[in-house]
């Protein structure tokens, strides 16, 4: 595997890179992390992949006033002056500038920030590769700009201007909240240009993505988001159905770690009334909520919840868990969040190796917890099958605020978008409501074969929830934080046939 990556002699090394490692590279001499300024080219070095230039490279020094450049930036700017945010972002910055993040600890006033926020928006994705002592280091780069961002609106004074994640609270968006939507649907946008495919070769640099395993290398797909929604060689191979002519068998609908099963109560009535709901840290989260107000929601009381996340190199396909006729399906807007812990692994290091350097073993990592999902963006699959009604639900994580639906398999399994000229005079909501009678038409009526493809994801980490009802007494076999391929079996429902 090293001699496919690297094109050198099995005897060397290829590895993930630690945050120390990252730490050392970014503050090499002659780094733009160094320096404070990028003063080369891109690299090109005949065994490893051309990358792009240092990452905030020609960022302003402080002092410096600089006016944002991208139409996401410039409207985060109007709701800053507008609403007097400037202190809560200052001491955001503030804040992350003192824990020595590799990156971030370079951003130091808004001005900086908003230099930030411009080269994210316009980033070309790409694993980052480096030589240090004959070892060939890679990071997860991808997963490293998304929980840099927004481990800074983790911070009290920017939560505190955000929508809450809490029960009810997922329609009416604050500004800055749903200033953070219109970013993830801007950066999408630039990562569906042929500008995005810059650099997706150095993916190939990352055994996590197996590139082998999809149907072509990344540097032929067209845009970043083609080569982010890939498609196996053969699935039918790859990743058969489990027991597919048994209709107990219930398979992943997505190539997942599983976090977890909850039942949903049943509505309680008077003196304190409750709808069916999960439970999770003492908030109740209500299913109707979840569904979006589905006509089918009080179907699933007393019945099971499951939640499953993906990870930013696994395949984002999803497919039906059964088979069924579809009830509904629709697409859902709300929140774009991700949840971002700083950790520490053990006290700040002297490096001997760097004369006068300290490496901060820092790193981020995004937490995945259950609850958010009910006010984030995502999409709804209803299906009647042989064990009950199943809700499939492919949830928006951060960036990923796009989920894409596809016509049945017999039908070509197109994408069900809208046109630029659709688009063209509609605001966010106007566009969602003619999306979803695209989607209603196409899919609602139509049957659907056990372990069928039925929608994608675009960019970034997502999760994936499926709801059943309580006449399937669904016994999950799936391990909590197991990773399971897609279509391998998740539980069985105990029903008569």
């Amino acid at each position: 595997m090293t001699r496919k990556f690297r094109g050198r002699a099995a005897s060397a090394r290829s590895r993930l890179a630690s945050q120390q490692d990252l730490q050392r590279f970014l503050e090499r001499p002659g780094s733009a992390e160094a320096m404070g300024k990028a003063d080369r080219k891109p690299v090109k070095d005949t065994q490893l992949p051309p990358q792009e230039p240092p990452f905030l490279g020609d960022m302003p020094p402080v002092g410096v006033v600089y006016e944002p450049q991208q139409p996401a930036t410039k409207q985060l700017k109007r709701i800053i002056d507008k609403n007097y945010y400037s202190a809560n972002f200052e001491k955001a910055i503030e804040v992350v500038h003192a824990q020595k993040i590799p990156e971030l600890s370079r951003i130091k006033t808004l001005d900086q920030f908003y230099y930030y926020v411009d080269a994210l928006v316009t980033w070309i994705p790409e694993i980052r590769v480096w030589d240090w002592n004959g070892e060939i280091l890679h990071e997860r780069t991808v997963y490293l700009r998304i929980t840099q961002f927004y481990y800074y609106f983790n911070q009290p004074t920017l939560e505190a201007l955000q929508s809450p994640i809490e029960p009810k609270e997922g329609q009416d968006l604050s500004p800055v909240s749903k200033w953070l939507r219109e970013f993830a649907v801007e950066w999408g946008s630039f990562l569906d240009t042929a500008e995005s495919r810059q650099y997706l070769e150095t993916f190939k640099y990352a055994p996590e993505y197996a590139w082998q395993e999809f149907e072509k290398p990344p540097e032929d797909y067209p845009s970043f988001n083609a080569f982010f929604a890939r498609t196996f060689k053969d699935i039918a191979v790859q990743r058969p159905v489990a027991q597919a002519a048994d209709d107990r068998v219930i398979v992943f609908p997505a190539e997942s770690t599983f976090v977890g099963q909850w039942a949903v109560s049943t509505p309680v009535g008077e003196p304190l009334p409750a709808p069916a709901s999960i439970v999770v840290k003492h908030i109740e989260w209500p299913i109707d909520e979840l569904l979006q107000d589905s006509k089918y929601g009080n179907d699933f009381k007393g019945g099971m919840f499951c939640h499953s996340f993906l990870n930013t190199y696994d395949y984002h396909r999803l497919h039906t868990s059964v088979s069924g006729k579809v009830l509904e399906a629709k697409f859902i807007p709300g929140q774009v969040y991700l949840e971002v812990n700083l950790e520490r692994q053990g006290d700040e290091v002297a490096d001997g190796d760097i004369a006068n350097a300290v490496i901060p073993q820092r790193y981020l990592d995004a937490d995945d917890p259950t609850g958010y999902q009910f006010v984030q963006c995502r999409g709804l699959l209803v299906l009647e099958s042989p064990i009950g009604k199943v809700a499939i639900l492919p949830m928006g994580m951060a960036q990923v605020s796009s989920v894409v639906f596809v016509t049945p398999k017999k039908e070509g399994q197109q994408p069900i978008m809208l046109t630029p000229e659709e688009k063209q005079g509609r605001d966010y909501h106007q566009q969602v409501d003619l999306l979803n009678q695209k989607i209603e038409k196409a899919l609602v009526g139509k049957h659907l074969e056990k372990g069928e493809m039925f929608s994608y994801f675009q960019f970034g980490g997502s999760d994936c929830v499926v709801v059943f009802e309580r006449k399937a007494n669904v016994d999950v076999t799936a391990k909590v934080n197991t990773h399971y391929p897609i279509r391998s079996q998740y539980a069985i429902a105990n029903i008569n046939n």
